[in-house]
Parts: C-alpha cells; structure tokens; sequence
C-alpha cells in the first residue's frame, strides 16, 4: 500500500514540507518491514519440514548436531546423541580403569623404589607372561620387555636394582640413560645354572646399552641374537660409569657387519671375564681413557679383531685366550697390556 504526496498549495509550502517528509519516512520503513518479512519467511520455508505423509512438522536446525549431520527425524538425532554419550562414557570408565591400574601399579613401583638407602629393588621380566601395562615387576606380575622394566627405575635413587630377565627372546635395544643409583643389573634368572662358554644361555638380545649412569652396571647370563639389526653393538657402557659383562655368549657371525663390536666400553671403566666369544668382528673395544680389563677367563675363537683400544687401556692376561686373525689393534695412544 502507498501513501499519497500533498500536491496541492492550498496549505503552506512549510507544512506541506513536513507532511512529505513524515510520508517519506513512513514508506522507506514500509520497505524495511517488506525486506524483513520477506527474510523471515524464506526462513520459516528454509526450517519448517513441509507436512504430509508420516514425517511431522519439524525444525530442520533441532535435527542437525554439531556436525551439520541432519537427521530424518528429532527422536533419531537424540537418540544418536544418547548412543554417541553412552559409547564415550564407556570408553572413559574404561580409561579412568586402565589409569587407576597405572597409578596404582606406579605407586607401589615408587614405594619400592624409594624405600631407603641401600635397598635391594628386583624387577622382573618375562617374554611370555609378562604384561608391560599392568606389570608391577613382582614375579607374579613381571614386565614384559627389559626396556619397560629399566624405565621403571628413577633417575636418582641411592638403591640397588636388579632386573631379572627369564629365559626368551628379546629382540630389544635397551638403553638405561642418566640413572644415579647404587648399581644396576641386568641378569638371566638362570645365570647360576648355566655356563655360557659350554652352551647358549637361552637368555637371548640384541643389545644393551648403559649410557651416563653414575652407577656399577652389570650384564649377566644373555647371549647375542640379530646383531645384523642392532646399534652395531652387544653391550656397550658409556659415560663414566663402571661396567661389567659376565657369562654371556657371542656366536652369531658379524665379521662382515661393519664396526661391530662385542663388547664397548666409552669413557668408562669395566672388566668381561667369563664371556664365550666366536666370529665377532672385533670382540672389546675401548674408547677415549676407558681402563678395562680383559679376563683371562673369557674363550673364543675364529674373530677378526679381539682387543681394540683407542686412546684408552686394555689390560688382558693374556688375549690368546680369545682368538682373532687380529690380537691387538692400537690407536691415538691406546695400550694392550698383557701379563
């Protein structure tokens, strides 16, 4: 509907000025009202379902989530969000559950850890039966790798720790990095009745690396398995710290892997006594004012290099015991020492 302009002069220009404009302003609000009626309509047309057949009258936006996903009807957008809410609620009982096992299983880790100067803390370890989730490194509840067992052992602890590995196979390359404890051992349960010189111990590794432990650390009872895929390395210390390698075997042939070596003691003091060691490419390295001594109780034969010492000293009484196409090999200053 328009309004009509007053034309005529039979009233006064000023009048007639203030009725047009009054009338100026009633249409451009008429067309505001048009403009915004004819919004909401298209979107009363954009959200009402059209009726008829089975489906009701519904709004499109209370069907849609926060997806977007639009759903054919109300009751099956609620009922999808109840579903949704129950799987979620059971996915977090399920984590709170695993996460009370872990702490509880962490607390009682803790409490044996720290349980006082001087303590003797065992962990075990078993390949079968073990369980690296809910482990709590009792023999009833063993870990299941090496490396989940040692990860359980603090950084700073004034304790013993022995970690006892049962017969298997460990296709590990386990690293203890920065730990300061009294002493850390890694040990075969059946270290006592087996003699690595006559037989494999049946303890199997790739490999173990101590690296900046301010600690006495010691590898017993293992022998060497899939060398051709580990650190290029047996058993290596590094860092300072004490090491001592005992009663394991080395047969596997790595005299075409390049820099292998058995045994490697870095800026490290150590002894190896006991050990069988056959086709290695080198058997002992020792690096950078390492000091280690070579027992005369090692055996072995058929290696390519048997005591290396690079800047460092090997004391060994003598190395025929072990031997190689190479007895000794000397480099920037390193000695071999034999009695």
């Amino acid at each position: 509907m328009g309004l009509t302009k007053l034309v005529k002069n039979r009233i006064s220009s000023e009048w007639k000025d203030i009725f047009n404009h009054n009338v100026e302003q009633l249409e451009r609000k008429q067309e505001e009202n048009q403009t915004s009626h004819k919004a909401t309509n298209e979107r009363i047309d954009n959200l009402v379902l059209a009726s008829g057949g089975d489906s009701p009258n519904e709004v499109i936006d209370a069907r849609t989530n926060n997806q977007g996903d639009i759903f054919d009807t109300l009751k099956a957008r609620i009922d999808a969000g109840e579903n949704l809410t129950s799987e979620e609620l059971k996915d977090m009982n399920e984590t709170l559950t695993n996460q009370r096992e872990e702490i509880t299983q962490l607390s009682g880790v803790i409490k044996e850890l720290y349980s006082g100067e001087g303590s003797n803390v065992n962990l075990y370890v078993h390949a079968g039966r073990g369980n690296d989730t809910t482990a709590d490194g009792t023999e009833e509840k063993p870990f299941k790798t090496i490396q989940a067992a040692v990860d359980g052992i603090p950084f700073l602890a004034p304790s013993n720790f022995s970690v006892h590995v049962a017969p298997g196979v460990y296709l590990e390359d386990v690293m203890i990095i920065g730990i300061i404890a009294k002493s850390i051992t890694i040990i075969a349960t059946n270290n006592s009745v087996t003699d690595a010189q006559a037989q494999e111990t049946g303890v199997y590794v790739r490999s173990i690396g101590f690296d900046n432990c301010n600690s006495y650390c010691a590898v017993r009872g293992f022998t060497q398995t899939d060398p051709q895929n580990g650190p290029g390395y047996f058993v290596s210390f590094a860092g300072g710290n004490y090491g001592a390698l005992e009663n394991c075997r080395g047969t596997k042939n790595t005299k075409n892997i390049d820099s292998y070596v058995f045994a490697v003691w870095n800026n490290a003091l150590g002894n190896m006594y006991g050990c069988y060691i056959d086709n290695q490419n080198t058997v002992i390295n020792a690096l950078y004012a390492s000091n280690v001594r070579f027992g005369g109780t090692n055996r072995g034969k058929d290696n390519n290099v048997v005591a290396h010492s690079i800047g460092s000293i090997i004391y060994t009484n003598p190395t025929d015991v072990v031997k190689g196409k190479t007895q000794e090999a000397k480099e920037y200053g390193g000695q071999v020492f034999s009695s």
